[in-house]
């Protein structure tokens, strides 16, 4: 592992760890890709056949519909190589991807993309001062360098911020002032959160990644939470570095010796040679990993949709006979450990997603309202009815807008903490994110629903096109007809919200608990598999469907209780 003029920290005998450790990984992560990839496409096929989709009453926005840009406006970046601060005018996608061009003349004219952001994986720095400092000292912790030898941190100019990822190009801004800094931090939050950077569109195939990402971290060991994004490539990387440094470089980085800018000019060569090293075995084994799966579907794909009926019973056996199997050895640590805390989470999350909901119905009020005074002074829509939508179609991706809702979930960061005292592989933020999407999603379907409905009021009666008293009044029709279901629709993703919450917080603790002690009870129920089905029913995979079903119940009657009281 050579890294220029400076002599290597890794020895021979770490370079073939190093080596050895990559190709377990990606040997794990193939295994479960593939297993991972046959249990998704039998569930793909399964809701196909039964048609398993959420009935709402609101009417969902078609996917991929929305194509105005979230935000534009201009910006300072640093420039990636010559480090000089340039004007740029950016605008933020529907896909939540940045670009930026030269000016807004240039993007009006479409014109040519100066540079583009695609923030998945990324996090938001809004306090660089602090966010640096503290970067430097859990690299110097890591290295075992004094913090008294850290140095300053670099200066930036005032109101900037920093679009982060620990091994990919990082992007310094700035706006013109505090508000427009906070305005835009909030935005790129948003980014980094939304932006989905698989390239594979198969959904069978990005459930059976994610479950694989998922099952291979807990081979390793890692149990706790873990944010990703990117392509599939950066994120198995990601997944590999990740191991490499609980296993290998903190020692590397140990054997380091010099001055601070010495030492981290050579880690920093080290991190640009592994990430070479890493890429170069991902690239290829992924690949490799897609062909196999493509012909796996072609081969089992034409088997299961022949031979469905049988499957699913033959899954069906295999579960009750796992539940009875299981079930004394679960029930203990169920009843003892989590059962007693059920109605207390529920607690956390009730006050704060009903008072959101308020907010999120308040704001759809206030929009329509305005709508409506601005029909009857203009006498009507005129021809131009899209026109009025606009603020309607912004308003749940607005953060200024939902800020008041938003701020009702986020006051549950502090007692989901507090859970991590029991529950410790949750993550508070990402709970609370959860929260916030559910509140935007009936939203922008309320907003969606309200606009669909106008537009036939107008295809019904023409003449409110140019009678403004007659428009305010179709406005408030399908504003009542909306606010209903809106009511309706806002209770159900609540309760939906509260179990999947609830399912986050305790399968992670709970199969970290029951898995070792039921491993040698389920196992032998491997061999009653039918032979047809050995290649897509996953013994591991109908244990983890068990639980979800015994938790499930447990939870569905906890909250029953509280939302009936």
């Amino acid at each position: 592992m050579g890294i220029g003029p400076f002599s290597s920290p890794v020895s021979d005998d770490k370079q073939a760890e190093i080596k050895e450790l990559i190709e377990a990984v990606l040997k794990t992560f193939t295994l479960q890709y593939t297993k991972a990839y046959a249990i998704a496409l039998v569930k793909h096929i399964k809701a196909e056949m039964q048609e398993t989709q959420e009935e709402w009453q609101l009417l969902e926005r078609p996917k991929d519909s929305f194509k105005k840009p979230l935000k534009t406006g201009y910006l300072v970046k640093q420039g990636g190589l010559r480090k000089n601060w340039l004007r740029r005018f950016f605008v933020v996608r529907p896909d939540y991807k940045v670009d930026y061009y030269e000016d807004e003349e240039t993007y009006n004219k479409g014109g040519k993309v100066k540079g583009s952001i695609a923030p998945c994986g990324y996090s938001v720095c809004d306090d660089l001062s602090k966010d640096l400092l503290a970067r430097a000292q859990d690299i110097a912790e890591k290295m075992g360098i004094d913090a008294g030898d850290i140095p300053g941190v670099d200066k930036y100019p005032d109101f900037c911020w920093e679009v982060h990822h620990s091994r990919r190009r990082c992007y310094f801004i700035h706006g013109a002032n505090q508000e427009e800094k906070d305005e835009w931090v909030k935005v790129f939050k948003m980014c980094c959160r939304h932006c989905y950077g698989f390239n594979n569109k198969d959904p069978v195939a990005q459930e059976a990644f994610k479950v694989a990402i998922r099952k291979t971290r807990w081979e390793l060991g890692r149990w706790g939470y873990w944010t990703y994004g990117g392509t599939e490539e950066q994120v198995l990387s990601d997944l590999i570095v990740d191991e490499l440094n609980w296993t290998v470089l903190r020692d590397i980085y140990y054997n380091i010796k010099g001055p601070y800018s010495v030492r981290m000019t050579i880690r920093n060569k080290v991190l640009q040679t592994l990430d070479t090293v890493v890429l170069s075995a991902v690239t290829p084994a992924y690949k490799a990993m897609e062909t196999a799966v493509k012909s796996l579907r072609g081969r089992v794909e034409s088997v299961i949709r022949e031979k469905i009926e049988p499957l699913f019973k033959a899954q069906e056996e295999i579960k009750e006979k796992i539940k009875s199997a299981v079930l004394e050895t679960v029930s203990p640590t169920l009843s003892e450990k989590v059962a007693p805390r059920l109605a207390g989470i529920v607690q956390i999350l009730t006050s704060p997603m009903t008072e959101a909901f308020q907010e999120s119905r308040s704001v759809f009020d206030e929009k329509i309202a305005h709508l409506a005074r601005k029909v009857k002074e203009k006498n009507g829509f005129g021809d131009q009815l899209d026109s009025y939508f606009h603020d309607l179609d912004y308003a749940p991706r607005s953060y200024w807008v939902m800020r008041d809702a938003f701020r009702k979930v986020d006051v549950m960061e502090e007692p989901l903490w507090a859970l991590r005292q029991f529950f410790d592989e949750i993550s508070p933020w990402s709970l609370i994110w959860q929260g916030h999407d559910t509140l935007r999603m009936i939203l922008d379907m309320a907003m969606y629903t309200f606009e669909k409905g106008l537009e036939d009021e107008v295809k019904d009666q023409p003449s409110i096109k140019s009678d403004g008293g007659a428009a305010e009044a179709a406005v408030q029709k399908v504003k009542d007809d909306v606010q209903q279901r809106f009511a309706a629709d806002g209770g159900k993703a609540t309760v939906i919200y509260y179990r999947e919450i609830m399912m986050k917080i305790i399968m992670p603790f709970l199969l970290k608990i029951v898995t070792p002690l039921t491993k040698p009870i389920i196992d032998p129920i491997n061999d009653l598999i039918p032979e047809p089905f050995r290649e897509v029913v996953d013994i591991e995979e109908e244990f983890e469907s068990v639980l979800e079903g015994i938790v499930g119940g447990a939870i569905d009657k906890v909250i029953e209780h509280v939302t009936v009281s």
